[in-house]
């Protein structure tokens, strides 16, 4: 019994050693193959180089010359100007402006029909050939994304509010949620932007039920403004009749257990005379109501509020990829690389031929 023992360690150890050798022969073969990778790469490079300094008259002289071809074509080319204007969508008009940017964006980009813009914008068709395209995107702030969730979330129930979370109510929002939205105009005539704002703003908003929507708006809070002020005007003559009643029992001699008493709503008979200081509260809310009426006649005058104008001349938005002196002497390069590549390939494709015959 003794004498047997020791042998299943020794084959345990046997079997841990085959493994190690296993794994280091694993590790020997990915560091291989690794190696073998960059060795690779090194060689491609080094043969690119090679090829490149042995012919390097060719590309040099395939960049100077598409740096030339590209220069004289930049100075020949106009400048694209761009500028942005950013507008507030009123009575949910955001998808009727979105329809009408996208077809102005068709009309200068795509169709290239300067007479129907110069038509809907109202300008001459030699100013409207500078227009190059028309972009629309919401103007977005985070904190109004929150305010808009948190107002969403307050309107579900229980098992509606553990399912929408701030993500995902993110994920669902789209461009007509927003109120605010930034209109890109792209041209070749950096003054033009003055010129056209006014006729944008109105084909924007280029809709019937729209329009008879604003006019609905506006006369009822003309109606509202109205109301209220009849009820300051009655207010206040309460506040001087009531005035009056106090300076004249004022000066009456008091007399135990007498008094006028003035009540309002729905006091009750047993309470003392009203306090002028609610009265003044009331108007004063309804003042505050009238003011808020204001700034509603403001902001829904129109259906589509500019809140920034166009710049007086547009800025440069080209990129170094339409600056033809970069791209063209990448281009002529390239198509010297590829001469030569589809060379060489034709000359190891005969010399294979040769060999097979």
């Amino acid at each position: 019994m003794s004498k047997e023992a020791p042998q299943p360690q020794q084959s345990e150890e046997v079997d841990l050693g085959q493994l190690f050798k296993l794994i280091g022969n694993a590790f020997d073969r990915l560091f291989k193959f690794i190696a073998s990778i960059f060795i690779g790469i090194y060689n491609v490079i080094i043969a690119l180089l090679s090829h490149i300094y042995s012919r390097l008259i060719w590309y040099v002289s395939a960049v100077v010359l598409g740096v030339i071809v590209g220069v004289v074509i930049d100075l020949n080319s106009k400048k694209l100007y761009g500028a942005n204007m950013f507008i507030e969508t009123n009575f949910k008009s955001a998808r009727q402006v979105y329809e009408n940017v996208r077809q102005f964006h068709q009309l200068a980009y795509i169709d290239k029909d300067s007479v129907e813009l110069a038509k809907k914008l109202n300008i001459p068709v030699s100013l409207a050939t500078s227009l190059k395209g028309f972009y629309i995107e919401p103007d977005l702030d985070e904190n109004d994304i929150a305010e808009m969730y948190s107002k969403f979330y307050t309107r579900l129930d229980s098992l509606s509010q553990s399912q929408m979370t701030y993500d995902r109510y993110r994920e669902s929002l789209t461009p007509y949620n927003f109120k605010i939205h930034k209109i890109g105009v792209a041209s070749t005539d950096k003054r033009i932007y003055e010129k056209i704002e006014a006729g944008l703003t109105k084909q924007l908003s280029n809709n019937t039920y729209l329009k008879e929507l604003k006019e609905v708006g506006i006369e009822n809070l003309k109606r509202q403004d109205v109301t209220l002020s009849k009820q300051i005007s009655k207010t206040d003559s309460l506040v001087d009749e009531y005035l009056k009643i106090r300076i004249n029992e004022s000066k009456k001699e008091p007399v135990a257990g007498s008094g006028t008493n003035l009540f309002m709503g729905n006091t009750e008979g047993t309470n003392l005379i009203v306090d002028e200081s609610k009265i003044l509260e009331n108007k004063l809310r309804l003042e505050e109501l009238r003011r808020d009426i204001n700034e509603d006649l403001v902001e829904k005058k129109n259906v589509v509020n500019v809140i920034s104008s166009f710049p007086k001349t547009g800025y440069d938005i080209s990129k170094w990829t339409d600056k033809k002196k970069f791209v063209l002497p990448i281009a002529f390069f390239s198509m010297t690389l590829l001469f030569f590549v589809f060379q060489g390939l034709g000359k190891f494709l005969k010399d294979q031929n040769k060999n097979n015959q």
